[in-house]
Parts: structure tokens; sequence; C-alpha cells
């Protein structure tokens, strides 16, 4: 290693004193390292009093735990341990592991009391899943208990039924087995049926074809003219938030001209052994739909639009079956049993002995529904946005004429 010598001008002599090199007098020190997970396990150990001799910890020792215990080092042991620091600014020649135990050690002081802190805290939840837990396990099934203890969410959690754009259908046993649980479902699924006006206007318009015919080596050319209709305009008009959400349920009058007894009808039906059976029920909408058909005809009408109108009703969710659960019934209604009666013909036979089964209860049950605006308020409320559907087709389009 190379000194560098410098000159004394005062000195007297030639003599030279060699100036100890910087690297000389700061050796290099090792580089830090983490602290090893055994190092902080055991730190937070001995803080906890596990693994080793217990000690109950007086109040000046809780108010100390805070502060890192003072450590003696030598320099054989700085050597030896390349995890010390004894070189820089922040260099308190302690290990850097025994430098992290006390942040992390400090918030466990009270280590096992925070544990069961902490399952205290969680004992609410615990019960509260058990709770559920107990009730989901508890739940009625299907076929059994009084559906007039249920409510709405366990009842139909314990059925098994299908929802489609025609309405609700089940085959669910305990609904072919018991007359109340039948009867609250007709009741729960007795919704207000989705019905929408669709309005149409159209006008048919001749269309001049030319076309060409080749006969004997000679083209002849003919013109023929064919009517084609043109829809001008179509949209829909929501009817089903003016429909009163609750439904009036009532039987048909039997042959003496009294209505049946609901109970009794649904009690006939679970006590047939007709594998075949089914009962449904019949949604209404009470509304004077010739008189809202004049009210929007007109209403285009006074716009300028001076051709045909026509308004139709199409109606959704509209009924509510039970079907018999006999396993021959599943069978029956599948649909590749009902393809194979159409290829093999075998619907001549079946599907008349399926309308007799089913006839007994057949338009036995319905429920109306009112609709609570009048086809004029109806009308009125929608003005704006059926004068901007009809706006834009009051000219007229015309054909071209297509020549051969």
């Amino acid at each position: 290693m190379r000194s560098t010598e410098k000159r004394d001008p005062l000195a007297t002599g030639n003599t030279t004193q060699p100036l100890p090199s910087r690297m000389e007098e700061e050796p290099s020190a090792p580089p830090l390292l983490p602290p090893s997970y055994d190092d902080v396990l055991s730190s937070i150990h001995e803080d906890a009093g596990v693994g080793g001799s217990t000690r109950h910890a007086s109040p000046a020792d809780n108010r100390s735990s805070s502060l890192p215990p003072p450590q003696q080092s030598s320099p054989a042991a700085s050597a030896a341990d390349p995890r010390q620091d004894n070189v820089g600014p922040f260099g308190d020649s302690k290990p850097a592991a025994a430098r992290a135990v006390p942040e992390l050690t400090a918030p466990l002081s009270p280590s096992l009391s925070g544990v069961a802190q902490a399952s205290n805290e969680s004992a609410p939840l615990m019960s509260l899943y058990e709770s559920h837990l107990s009730a989901a396990i508890h739940m009625p099934r299907s076929g059994s208990g009084d559906p007039s203890e249920l409510s709405s969410r366990d009842f139909f959690a314990s059925l098994e039924y299908k929802r489609s754009s025609k309405g609700y259908s089940s085959s669910d046993p305990w609904l072919n087995s018991n007359s109340q649980a039948l009867l609250r479902f007709i009741t729960e699924c007795n919704e207000r049926p989705r019905v929408s006006v669709e309005v149409e206007g159209s006008h048919t318009e001749n269309r001049i074809v030319e076309s060409s015919r080749s006969e004997n080596g000679q083209t002849r050319c003919e013109t023929h003219t064919h009517q084609e209709k043109v829809v001008d305009f179509k949209f829909s008009l929501e009817l089903t938030p003016y429909i009163h959400d609750k439904g009036s349920l009532y039987t048909a009058r039997g042959p003496t001209g009294e209505p049946y007894d609901i109970s009794q009808l649904l009690d006939d039906y679970v006590k047939a052994d007709n594998f075949l059976k089914e009962i449904r029920v019949q949604k209404k909408v009470i509304w004077d739909y010739d008189q809202t058909r004049r009210e929007v005809a007109d209403f285009i009408k006074s716009t300028g639009y001076p051709h045909t109108v026509s308004v139709s009703f199409p109606m959704e969710h509209d009924r509510i079956s039970i079907k018999s659960h006999n396993a021959v019934a599943r069978i029956w209604r599948h649909p590749v049993t009902s393809f194979l009666c159409f290829v093999t013909c075998a619907c001549v036979v079946g599907w008349p002995v399926q309308y007799f089964a089913a006839k007994r209860w057949r338009n036995k049950l319905m429920s109306d529904f009112v609709v609570l605006a009048s086809p004029r308020d109806f009308v009125e409320r929608n003005e704006d946005f059926i004068r901007n559907q009809v706006s834009w087709s009051i000219r007229p389009r015309l054909f071209p004429t297509i020549s051969c």
C-alpha cells in the first residue's frame, strides 16, 4: 500500500513523516444483513416468556420493556459476527437483530392477553356463524313442516320451482301433497303480469317489377305491380307500472252457478291420483283495450300520420302452473318425449289423454289485476314519447322501380 509523504518547510532536516491513508483510518465494515427469522422469533419468545424460565414482570419492567437492553460487544465478537455494525454515525455496537426486536416485541409485550382479547372479539362472529349454520341445517325440507310458520324466504328455499317468461311453474312433492303449501305458493306468486302496449304504423306501396323471359330465341319484357307492406314505426309502451300490484284470486262457477271454494278445489287436486294432473292460475288484466286502441290511433293521426295504426297488448308472467311430481309425468313432459311423440305420431293418442287428464282443474282458478289509469290518462302521460317516435316517419318512402 502506498503512503503519501509531505515535507514540512519549518522542520529542520530532510525527515519526512508519512500521513496515514484514509483507508487505514477507516477500515471497511462488513455489509449489513437483515435479522434472520430464528433471531426475531427467539427474541419474541424471550419477551413473551415462552420457551424459557417464566418471570413475572413488575411495573418498572413494563415501563422499560420498550427500551432495548444494553449489550456489551468486543472487537473480536464484532469481527466474528458480520451482522454487527460498529462504523457510521448510527452505529451503536448492537446486533441488527437486537435493534429490530424491540420494534416487533413492543406491541406484543402483553402477548398472551392480546391473543385472548382477539379471541374474545371474534366470539360474537363465531356465534353468529353457528346460529346461521344451525338454522340452515334445521330448515324444514320439502314435504315437512307447517308452511304458515315459515318466512317467505325460507318457504321458497324449501321448494323446487322455475320462473320463465310465462310465469311460475313447479312440480314439487310438497305442493302436490299439502293443500296449505299449495295455497301459499299460489298466493306468494300472484304478482302482477308484465303488459306492454306495442304500436305499429304501416302502409302499403306498389312496387313495379320488370322481368324478362326468353321464348323461341325471343326475349320478352314483362312488367307487373307488387304490393308490399312498409313499417313506418314500431315502438312499445310499458303498462306494468300502471297495474295494481295485488291481484284478486277467485274461482270459476260450478254447475249450480256458485263459485268453487278455493280450499276445496286445492284439496281435490292434492288428493287426486291422476299422474298427469295439473292446476293453473290464469292472470288477467282488466282494462278497456278497445278504448286504448282508439285513443292511441287518434293521437297519432292528430300528428299528421295518415296511414294505418295497429295496437297490440303482449303479456308475460301471466300464469302459475303446478304439475304432478310423478315420475311418469316428468318423463311425459320431457322435450325428448314430445319430439318422439311427434315423429312417431303417438301424439294423436297422447295429447288427448293429457288434455282430458288436466281438464278437471282447467280454467277453475283465475286472478284479476286492475289498471289504475284510464286509456286517456295513459295516452296523455306518454304524448311526448309517441310524438317523437312518429314525427320522423310522416313523409312517405317510395320504392324504386327494378328493371330487368
